[in-house]
This record gives structure tokens, sequence and C-alpha cells, in this order.
């Protein structure tokens, strides 16, 4: 899988400009604030519809313009493809894929993937669930659109259950009748999670005991809403639904008192450990950047045995972030792929991995500009 070619219409700080990839690595290089990480953005957008860093569609239209335009040529399977996206001020975005219009961001998932791996990422083992959850969401909805889908139809049920909840007296019947809904949809949603968390940590396990010389295993623990969920065992959905029917039942007072859904896989987190410690409390900060490293390696892998193509990876001037051992395995374990890199320094990210970079094309920009250098 590739990104050929991308254009870029009134799109952040572009006015037009139109970028060409190679299948192999292509290095954007500029200074901080011109627009390198505008490229992945859009870049990323075809993977899922939607922006990775705003959930705002306005911000994304260039100040002073009405809409703005992405297009991209793309390969999938030795097919040439091209999407395009229009987004407006006040109305909702249009989505075009072979010509053929896209009326919901389901029928786009699995067309085009990526993996992202830029420094916000980096707190992902230390900073809250919400992290977590959605980095994983991304990973599943790109290959499975119908999780995408149970994940709209959760924030409906819990956003109809919370309205009722803070009513001075909910309507017990229709109560009754969203915790059905959240069961079937939570139930389906834990499904999902199980399953990839599962093969995310088999992949995870054999980088992560290579890139320590075989002094750390890493574990995933699905902390579900249900209590601590093995993902080893089969999964059994009358036992899913028996246990979330159990919790939501003795949680109904405290939902009552706060006017909020407890129960519900939107509040659910992902635990990562080293040798069976919390690496949240225990682990280096080292440790955590290559934990979180291990995982993104890891859902390379994923993608390419469930799909049987390699996803475009986007690095977000991630290279910086890592010290020398931890660039050489990056480099060493990204071979046969395209690779898309954004840098403040070239010769420095060339420094880190010669080998790698012995054949790559560089792309500069200035000022939402291509330009032929920087000096």
């Amino acid at each position: 899988m590739k990104s050929n070619k991308i254009r870029l219409t009134n799109f952040r700080n572009y006015c037009e400009e139109e970028i060409e990839f190679s299948d192999g690595i292509n290095v954007i290089c500029g200074d901080n604030a011109q627009g390198k990480t505008n490229i992945l953005e859009a870049v990323h957008m075809f993977s899922m519809g939607k922006s990775n860093r705003t959930n705002k569609d306005s911000e994304l239209i260039r100040h002073g313009e009405d809409k703005a335009d992405i297009y991209m040529e793309f390969s999938s399977y030795s097919q040439d493809s091209f999407f395009e996206i229009e987004m407006f001020r006040g109305r909702r975005k249009t989505i075009i894929y072979n010509d053929i219009p896209i009326k919901r961001n389901s029928e786009l998932l699995g067309k085009f993937n990526v993996v992202y791996f830029g420094p916000e990422l980096l707190g992902l083992v230390k900073e809250g669930p919400r992290g977590r959850r959605r980095n994983l969401d991304m990973l599943i909805s790109q290959l499975r659109p119908n999780y995408f889908s149970a994940l709209s139809s959760l924030r409906k049920v819990v956003d109809s259950k919370n309205a009722l909840l803070k009513m001075t007296s909910p309507n017990e019947t229709l109560l009754e009748i969203m915790n059905e809904k959240l069961i079937q949809v939570s139930a389906e949603i834990i499904r999902y999670r199980a399953e990839f968390i599962r093969r995310i940590e088999e992949i995870a396990k054999d980088i992560q005991f290579e890139i320590s010389s075989g002094a750390e295993e890493l574990s995933l623990k699905y902390m579900s809403c249900i209590g601590r969920f093995s993902t080893d065992a089969e999964f059994d959905a009358a036992d899913v639904t028996n246990r979330l029917r159990e919790k939501i039942s003795s949680s109904y007072k405290r939902e009552m008192e706060y006017g909020e859904t407890m129960v519900s896989p939107h509040r659910e987190d992902i635990v990562f450990e080293i040798n069976n410690r919390d690496a949240k409390a225990f682990a280096s900060q080292g440790q955590q950047k290559t934990i979180v490293l291990v995982e993104k390696l890891a859902e390379v892998k994923l993608i390419k045995e469930d799909i049987n193509e390699t996803p475009v990876l986007l690095l977000d001037d991630i290279m910086s972030e890592l010290d020398r051992k931890r660039q050489k395995f990056v480099l060493a374990n990204i071979k046969d792929m395209q690779i898309i890199i954004t840098c403040t320094d070239i010769e420095e990210l060339i420094g880190s991995g010669e080998s790698a970079f012995e054949s790559i094309n560089r792309i500069f920009i200035k000022d939402g500009k291509v330009v032929s250098s920087l000096s």
C-alpha cells in the first residue's frame, strides 16, 4: 500500500501544493511551524475520513477561505485509486472514492491503511486511558468497519442514557431499553478489543524481547468495563452479556446519584506491563518510550498479517525523540514499506541510519510551500 501523490488546496497553511511520494522512504524537512505535520495529517485523513488532530473540520480550512480540498492518488493490491475530501465552513465534508461519493466514514475504512507515530504518543503509557483507547480504536476501525459503527452507536446510547439519568425522575422503562442497547453494543466492542489486544500482545512480546536483548517481557492487560478481562480465553458472548447486565444493575444507585453512565467501554483501559509490573508506575521514561515504539511496530505487523499488505508508516518528527539505539531499531524494522517522515534536520536523520537512507525522496517545506532547498 502506498500514497503516490497528494494535492492540498486551502488546507491548513497550504494554498495549493502537489507532492509526489516515492515507494520507499520520504523525508519531509523544514523548520518548526512550516506545515510538515499538516502533510501527514492530510495523508492520515484518507484512512479514517477525519483528522487525527482535531474534531473540527473548520480548523483544517486555510484562514480566510470558505473551503479546503485534499486529493490523493494511491495504490493498494496493485490497483491505482484516488480519494478526494472537501471540507466546508458550516456544513459537512464530502468524500469521493474513485468518483463514488462516500456517505459514511465506515464505507471508507480499510481502503487505505496507515500507522501514525508522533511525539504526542510517547505519553501513551503514562498518561490517561483516553489516549490508549483512542489509539486502539483507530487501529481496529481501519481493519473492522463494523467496530467503527459500534463505537458510533455506543456514543449515541451513552449520550441518550446520560440525558435520561440527569432527569429528576427518569422513566424506568426507557432506562431499561437504554441498558439493553448498551449491553448489546458493549459486548460487541469488548469482543473486538479483546481480540486485538491479544494479537498486539503476541507480536509486541517478540519485538520487546529483541529490543531489550531478552531482559524484558511485555504484556498488555485489558481492563474492561466488567473487570480485568482475559484475552487468552475464547470469547463467550453469553458470559460477557450476563456480566454486563449484572454490573449495570449493581451500578444503578451510583448512576442515578451522579447522572452519568458508569459501566461502558468508554471507561475502559489497557495496562502495559514489563516483567509483570505496571509500566505506568514502575518503568523508566526510556522504557515507556520503548513500549510505545514496540506497540507501533506491532501495529504495522498486525495490519500486514490481517490484510496481506503493509500500511503506510507516518513518523512525525519522532526520530529526534529516540536515542540512537532505538532509532537504529526502528530503521531496521521498517523495510519494504512506504514511510513518510518529518524532521527539522535531514542530515542528522540520515546519520541515524546510513544504510536505510541510501535512497530517499527529499521534500523541503517552507511557509506551506514545497521548495527546492532550505538554504
